[in-house]
């Protein structure tokens, strides 16, 4: 199967990518690459080719686009030939920003809170960002959990 990898937004198409609990292959500008999983758990694993690294990777998103973060570089996976969705994201938003990872959640699913109190808070780009009820009401839902990572544009929590 094709991917299409987003690394700083420049598409990479990769042909032939497999991957299953043991392993993880694809072809990339006519050459062959073939990693082992050495371990994996929770949203993170490492791998072993040519050289043994660590990667963490994200949910996917309604879209089916997941995020690889490893040696401090973000990709986004996605089908190949899906076209990328733009989402505007304003202040006090309760959507991500930017790809990052769940760093800390301030308030439990049922806690009231205040428009403008921080909900949870996500790390990205070596920053913390607040992430701040929309409205007064009670918290619905946190769709992750501490240390996942997620992408830009998705929703994190949801206020009622």
């Amino acid at each position: 199967m094709d991917k299409k990898f987003n690394f700083n937004g420049q598409d990479v198409l990769v042909q032939d990518f497999r991957k299953d609990p043991q392993q993880v292959s694809f072809l990339l500008n006519g050459k062959s690459y073939f990693f082992k999983v050495i371990q994996k758990d929770s949203g993170e694993m490492i791998l072993e080719g040519a050289q043994r690294f660590k990667a963490q990777v994200g949910k996917a998103n309604r879209d089916g686009d997941s995020i690889v973060m490893t040696m401090g570089r973000e990709a986004v996976i996605s089908s190949s030939g899906k076209k990328r969705k733009t989402v505007a994201v304003g202040a006090g938003s309760l959507t991500s920003p930017m790809p990052g990872k769940i760093f800390k959640i301030m308030k439990e699913v049922g806690s009231t809170v205040t428009k403008g109190e921080t909900i949870l808070i996500l790390e990205a780009m070596k920053m913390e960002h607040a992430i701040r009820a929309d409205k007064d009401g009670k918290v619905k839902k946190i769709m992750f959990k501490i240390g996942e990572l997620v992408q830009g544009g998705v929703t994190l929590a949801e206020v009622e």
